[in-house]
């Protein structure tokens, strides 16, 4: 079975909100989307949960999209490339890591680009082994989450300031 390395990329604003108008767009910069392309644009699927899925713009995706969730979601337009699953996010990555079709050599590259609940779930459970955070310092919102419990258990790799925002990735500990 290939491995599948988690990558998991979330943005957040000063007061760790996590939706601005109850969306994350809110949050975003021209920075950090293009920062986010980059992520998508080395990763062989993407994983959401289903509030991601009937928050967000993912009508279409350049690969395939995985949702975890147990109440069906209608995107409209449908995505072509998305598929629902009612599992928990373990037998998730097992089932990522038995039946997906990976082009390249493995690994699979897996970006989870889900919201809080399902996010802090999957790293609680030890799920996520590279963290890109995306820190806006202007903008505040709704739906705070604690920064110092995302990343409690991870490395701080490296920070960045482009202001208006601070681009952390941390790096999984390793017992």
């Amino acid at each position: 079975m290939p491995k599948v390395i988690t990558t998991a990329n979330l943005v957040v604003g000063k007061d760790g909100s996590t939706t601005k108008s109850g969306s994350s767009i809110g949050l975003s910069t021209d920075e950090d989307r293009n920062r986010f392309k980059a992520l998508r644009d080395k990763s062989d699927l993407i994983l959401i949960g289903g509030n991601t899925a009937r928050r967000e713009p993912y009508k279409r995706t350049p690969i395939p999209l995985y949702i975890l969730t147990h109440t069906k979601v209608r995107l409209q337009p449908k995505n072509q490339l998305a598929k629902q699953f009612a599992l928990t996010p373990l037998q998730m990555i097992e089932e990522i890591s038995t039946n997906f079709k990976n082009t390249q050599a493995s690994p699979i590259h897996l970006l989870i680009e889900a919201g809080p609940t399902l996010l802090q779930l999957m790293i609680s459970q030890g799920l996520v082994d590279h963290l890109y955070l995306t820190v806006n310092l202007q903008e505040v919102g709704e739906n705070p989450i604690s920064i110092s419990e995302l990343t409690k258990g991870f490395e701080l790799i490296s920070s960045e300031d482009i202001p208006p925002c601070q681009f952390n990735y941390y790096k999984k500990l390793t017992k």
